[in-house]
């Protein structure tokens, strides 16, 4: 079992949803249920990388034990290989090679770039 549902469900803002998955991750002895893996990994590490520093130390944490769980860097490095389809245009990309935007929950090539309608960050 894992969360991602949490982190994949739309109606909260990102940050909302990653707060309230720490919170509910640390409630049960950070445990591994709680963690993270495709593509709610993928949006939330991205998201981690460009904002870490910006919150508290626990975010931080429970970041790397969702890294660690899916295989740390050989993990992530093949996540990076796999591929996706850009909602926009509908080109296929490495996840290296694409955005996904923390509102819609849509991947998004750097060509089509942001949403116009939508109020979340392409990471």
């Amino acid at each position: 079992m894992n969360s991602n549902h949490l982190i994949l469900d739309r109606r909260l803002p990102f940050e909302d949803r990653i707060r309230d998955l720490v919170r509910l991750w640390i409630r049960d002895g950070r445990g591994r249920d709680h963690l993270l893996t495709g593509k709610a990994f993928f949006a939330v590490y991205s998201w981690h990388l460009k904002h870490g520093t910006d919150h508290d130390i626990t975010w931080a944490e429970f970041v790397a034990a969702s890294y660690d769980s899916i295989g740390s860097s050989g993990g992530w490095e093949a996540m990076l290989r796999e591929r996706a389809w850009c909602d926009g245009c509908g080109d296929r990309y490495r996840l290296e090679n694409i955005g996904l935007c923390t509102g819609c929950m849509r991947y998004t090539c750097y060509a089509c770039g942001d949403h116009a309608s939508c109020t979340g960050e392409t990471v």
